[in-house]
């Protein structure tokens, strides 16, 4: 019998905890506060990871009698608390790092070790975040593109420990590593802002990106027939479903049944043009539509 595929936040989840768990390991052994720092990032995503794969299942789950418009909010609802836990995780790190250094310790830590730890961790960061872009990018999901974003940006934060690490095996200075840290931490802060804000603007039904909303107007201006011109367009997100609403001005003329039949053609041409989209377009008469 075929298994069905796995998810892909399990897999993501599986390599997550391979790569905090050696990151985790090698700061032990090396004293290194940044590498330390960039295991925390790690295990804390494959945490959050774990909870996105929860609210994705949820978010599936057809409409029902409570939640007539389905449950696809439940991804922004665990967008914005990953971002709080996240939030949380980076204020441990600096804070770690800024005491180490207003203790003055010179425990210099053992870069050659730290350096691979780190090499083996990009890498798979890499793998992990290209994997997980196209699967966003395959079903539309905000929360496997914000797992995704996270694990891109492990590039640039495994990039700054690393330079770090250098300039401690370079000069000796103990406290490079710890600055290091804290520039791990100010790159996780400004993901975690951009990750909240993005959950944020979904929950409060932001309109939709503008290069998708300049293709639904492309749709709609493009219909000619009894559509005569269009007004009222809002738009909005939840988790992978795009919601539309549009008024349509048809002439006075035609039958009730003609006036129908339009508004479904309009509802199947935008239906066309975007993945994931419910529609539901009003008629109005000709020169009475405000």
């Amino acid at each position: 019998m075929n298994r069905p595929p796995a998810h892909p936040l399990a897999v993501a989840i599986a390599g997550t905890l391979v790569l905090g768990g050696i990151k985790l390991t090698v700061a032990l052994l090396t004293g290194s506060r940044a590498v330390l720092a960039s295991a925390a990032d790690s295990l804390g995503d494959a945490v959050i990871s774990g909870m996105n794969l929860l609210m994705m299942r949820q978010a599936a789950e057809p409409p029902d009698e409570g939640h007539p418009w389905g449950h696809g909010k439940a991804e922004a609802l665990a967008s914005l608390t990953q971002a709080v836990l996240l939030g949380a995780v980076v204020f441990v790190v600096a804070r770690s790092a800024v005491l180490y250094l207003w203790g003055g310790q010179a425990m210099v830590p053992d870069t050659g070790l730290a350096l691979v730890g780190m090499g083996i961790s990009v890498v798979g960061s890499f793998l992990i975040s290209s994997y997980l872009m196209r699967a966003a990018e395959r079903t539309g999901s905000l929360v496997l593109r914000a797992d995704a974003t996270h694990y891109r940006m492990d590039l640039l934060t495994g990039g700054a420990v690393i330079a770090g690490l250098i300039g401690t095996r370079l000069t000796g200075r103990a406290e490079l590593d710890a600055i290091a840290a804290l520039v791990v931490s100010a790159l996780m802060a400004r993901e975690v802002w951009g990750l909240g804000r993005e959950a944020v603007d979904e929950l409060m039904d932001r309109p939709l990106p503008a290069d998708e909303v300049r293709v639904i107007e492309g749709a709609l201006t493009g219909l000619g027939g009894n559509v005569r011109s269009w007004c009222n367009l809002r738009t909005r997100r939840a988790g992978p479903m795009r919601f539309v609403q549009v008024h349509v001005a048809l002439p006075a003329t035609i039958s009730f049944a003609e006036a129908h039949a339009e508004v479904h053609r309009v509802e199947d041409a935008l239906k066309a043009v975007l993945p994931n989209i419910d529609v539901i377009a009003h008629a109005d008469v000709e020169g009475e539509a405000e």
